[in-house]
């Protein structure tokens, strides 16, 4: 029997488990004539479920296996390999688990699976076995997928969003592998959904949105309500995920492989364009060494855009050589993936990186020199301006200290005694320390005086001879006692005698 009979003979089973279960009713019409007949369609029907999708994921087996054989028919002398392990039988799920599907909560469900995913892996081994107890598993995980784009969305890299968006990617893989009948109600809705996601995809945004939507298509078996062109945008943005390769096959696009690795091409992703060509068996079409090459001019070209645009500053060049180097680094690891090394040597691409790596140690410590300089010239900038701060600034009218002034000592004026003249002799009329009358004991004192040293209020203090008697006259008793004078002696000073005696 050809693949092609196969499939037929699967895609007519939903038909005849449609008559199966009239058939089935019809017999249940009598069973209260059999007291041991208690065996009810959901049982029936999860049992003959899980035979069609064991069934299904056999003929995907056989059908890539085809597929291998007609790309690479064996030598005469090949051995057969062994016949393909069947598939382990699925696992028993958890009650909590299986009583969400039976009930068809779908938020709940995915809200037990968001809270469970650190045990991934036994709940997705879990899961097919608990959406056989929904009644209909693909409207429940339709329901799940409320949350993929949630109507609060903070950011599109958001750790619950993340887990959220795995979870719904989750249930859709078990949907595709159960392969389940889908009512043409279901349909039509997962066909508003995808649509709408289709709309929100973009190139800004999480690869898991692109993966979401293809995983969708595949488990609903929309691809055909959706332009190839469309499709095709959707896996250029996510070529690099794995899953995307199968996903490509599980759709369908074996013939539209040629315009995605031209797409790819044009998008300079030809490094993932050479994961399509090896995974679909075209390298004769399209040679891996040119793909590989292309990738690295456009890699340089772009790294030469990013120093320009930056000015050549640090950052820039930093940012232009670490994308080079990472550009030649996968080169060579597909190189040596794809066993190229006789046709693209790898010596040169070494050669490249060691140069970019020693001239970006050389930038880095030539950035961390001129750092340390303007930080010193900084450092001594502000201790000159420290230093300018404390010098003193000079006298001005209003800085300049006050001096106290003091007034000028009173004038010993004229005195019977003394013979002195009506005013102090200092102030005669000759000169500013001239004798004003013949009193024979200053006569020699002459006219033109002139003081020793400066006075106050702008005057000079008279000789020492104008203020103490001549010796002859010392012990006359006219120089022996205090002659007060508003509290004062001749001198301005208390008297230094006592009265004689």
């Amino acid at each position: 029997m050809e693949t092609k009979e196969i499939a037929a003979a699967i895609g007519s089973i939903p038909k005849h488990k449609e008559e199966l279960r009239k058939a089935f009713e019809s017999l249940q019409s009598y069973s209260s004539a059999l007291a041991s007949f208690t065996l009810q369609w959901k049982q029936l029907d999860d049992y003959l479920s899980s035979i069609q999708s064991s069934i299904e994921v056999r003929f995907q087996d056989l059908r890539s296996l085809e597929s291998s054989v007609l790309s690479h028919p064996p030598a005469a002398s090949t051995v057969p390999s062994e016949p393909h392990p069947p598939a382990e039988p699925e696992k028993s799920p958890r009650p909590e688990l299986r009583l969400l599907c039976s009930k068809m909560d779908g938020k709940s469900l995915r809200t037990f699976l968001m809270k469970h995913r650190k045990d991934s892996p036994v709940t997705r081994d879990e899961l097919i076995g608990a959406l056989r107890s929904a009644p209909d598993a693909p409207a429940l995980v339709l329901d799940a997928l409320a949350g993929f784009y949630p109507e609060k969305q903070k950011s599109a890299k958001d750790n619950e969003i993340q887990t959220m968006r795995r979870t719904c990617i989750n249930l859709l893989q078990r949907v595709q592998e159960m392969g389940p009948e889908i009512k043409e109600s279901t349909k039509e809705k997962a066909k508003k959904v995808a649509a709408e996601w289709k709309t929100k995809v973009s190139a800004d945004g999480d690869n898991l949105e692109g993966h979401g939507f293809l995983q969708l298509l595949a488990a609903y078996r929309l691809v055909d309500e959706f332009k190839v062109d469309e499709v095709l945008d959707v896996v250029v943005l996510i070529a690099r995920r794995n899953q995307t390769i199968e996903l490509c096959k599980t759709l369908g696009f074996d013939a539209y492989i040629p315009e995605l690795i031209q797409k790819l091409n044009n998008n300079g992703k030809q490094l993932d364009a050479v994961k399509y060509v090896q995974a679909f068996n075209l390298v004769d079409k399209y040679p891996l060494v040119p793909l590989l090459k292309s990738y690295l001019k456009a890699t340089r070209k772009a790294a030469q855009e990013i120093r320009t645009k930056g000015n050549n500053s640090f950052q820039h060049m930093n940012d232009a050589m670490v994308k080079e180097l990472g550009a030649l680094k996968s080169v060579i690891k597909a190189i040596e993936d794809y066993g190229l090394e006789s046709e693209y040597p790898r010596e040169n691409l070494q050669k490249r990186i060691t140069q970019l790596e020693q001239q970006k140690a050389a930038e880095k410590k030539r950035t961390a020199t001129d750092a340390a300089a303007a930080s010193n010239s900084k450092m001594q900038q502000q201790k000159q301006q420290q230093q300018t701060n404390k010098r003193p600034r000079p006298l001005t009218a209003s800085t300049a200290p006050t001096v106290a002034s003091y007034p000028p000592p009173p004038l010993v004026r004229n005195h019977p005694q003394l013979g002195m003249s009506e005013r102090a002799p200092y102030m005669g009329s000759a000169g500013s320390y001239g004798i004003a009358g013949p009193t024979p004991h200053y006569h020699h004192a002459g006219h033109n005086l002139l003081a020793a040293s400066a006075g106050l209020g702008g005057l000079t203090a008279p000789p020492s001879s104008y203020l103490y008697p001549p010796d002859h006259l010392v012990g006359s008793g006219m120089y022996d006692r205090s002659l007060p004078y508003g509290g004062y002696s001749i001198s301005g000073l208390s008297a230094p005698y006592g009265p004689a005696r």
